[in-house]
């Protein structure tokens, strides 16, 4: 019983040496080649799929950094052109505009109360104002500008903006 053990073992140990040294000294595409019968097997028919994946992997990450390339060009464009933002804080009005010569790039309402009706809706915004649906406390107007001769900017504000004010929570008891 030992002795057809081990004979059956040597066969099976014979028979995976054969299957993993199946394409010789050849790689999988050489020896694919050489027989057009065997574009059928299927390890060829796993070569020819990989081949494929690869190549259009190979195309489309070319196509994002092509992209990519163009894309820190502009960036690289842009930051050579001088840009100043200034932050404008205006009190008690409806809307909010930048100085002539400004873009509008962000408006915040800052401050509110409950007492006079807590937040505003914000009802449009473009690039010259930004228009609420009722009087706001407090709303700072972010404007940019570009180009070498920045025109004056009126009613900034230096400091950096202060954190927007919230109601203290009410007491539960």
């Amino acid at each position: 019983m030992r002795i057809k053990m081990i004979i059956a073992a040597a066969v099976l140990g014979l028979g995976l040496a054969g299957c993993a040294n199946r394409t010789g000294d050849l790689t999988i595409a050489e020896w694919c080649a050489q027989d057009p019968g065997r574009a059928d097997t299927d390890i060829c028919k796993q070569h020819a799929d990989t081949e494929e994946v690869r190549t259009s992997l190979g195309q489309r990450i070319a196509e994002v950094f092509g992209i990519a390339n163009r894309a820190q060009a502009t960036a690289d464009q842009a930051m050579t052109r001088e840009v100043q933002c200034v932050t404008r804080t205006l009190n008690r009005v409806r809307e909010g505009s930048c100085d002539p010569g400004y873009t509008l790039t962000g408006c915040t309402q800052t401050r509110y109360t409950t007492r006079a009706g807590g937040m505003a809706i914000l009802r449009s915004i473009n690039d010259s104002e930004c228009r609420f649906n009722s009087q706001v406390l407090e709303v700072q107007v972010r404007c940019c500008a570009m180009g070498p001769n920045l025109p004056p900017a009126t009613m900034v504000r230096d400091e950096t903006p202060p954190e927007p004010q919230t109601p203290a929570p009410a007491s539960v008891s």
